[in-house]
């Protein structure tokens, strides 16, 4: 029984953080248009993400910056009455491109991102850092969401 109640609370608290974290995305925090990438790819849903900076960090010499940023996606559907969601992606840099792959699968969206493990201006400012630049591919419905 006292497994359970600690689980319960592990959850209720983790949840929690993501609903804080979503809140400081819609208030602090860019939304971008992800259906206006790659224009060559028929889009299935709509998709956007919201980028919203990481303020714990202090990569920054002699001042105060951005160094990262987190990220959510949201996914809707083009039905009467959409399916739609919200995921958060578990990674942290600053997203320098974004690229659309074609999927035939339904309702369904595989987008590419290239990511920088600080941002550019933190790069500039602190030549101490090292960048790391990786590919994480996101395949997304309303229902799932999957990174590589």
């Amino acid at each position: 029984m006292k497994y359970i109640i600690v689980a319960f609370a592990l959850l209720c608290s983790s949840c929690g953080t993501i609903n804080n974290q979503l809140k400081e995305a819609i208030s602090y925090g860019e939304i971008k248009e992800l259906n206006n990438y790659s224009p060559e790819i028929d889009k299935q849903l709509i998709v956007r993400l919201f980028e919203y900076p990481v303020y714990t960090e202090h990569c920054f010499k002699e001042t105060q910056g951005i160094c990262q940023y987190n990220y959510f996606l949201s996914v809707s559907t083009y039905d009467e009455q959409p399916e739609t969601n919200v995921y958060s992606l578990d990674v942290r840099g600053e997203i320098q491109d974004t690229s659309w792959q074609a999927i035939e699968a339904i309702d369904t969206a595989k987008i590419n991102f290239t990511i920088n493990k600080y941002t550019q201006d933190a790069l500039n400012n602190n030549s101490n850092l090292v960048n790391e630049k990786r590919n994480v591919l996101v395949v997304v419905t309303p229902k799932s969401i999957l990174t590589k």
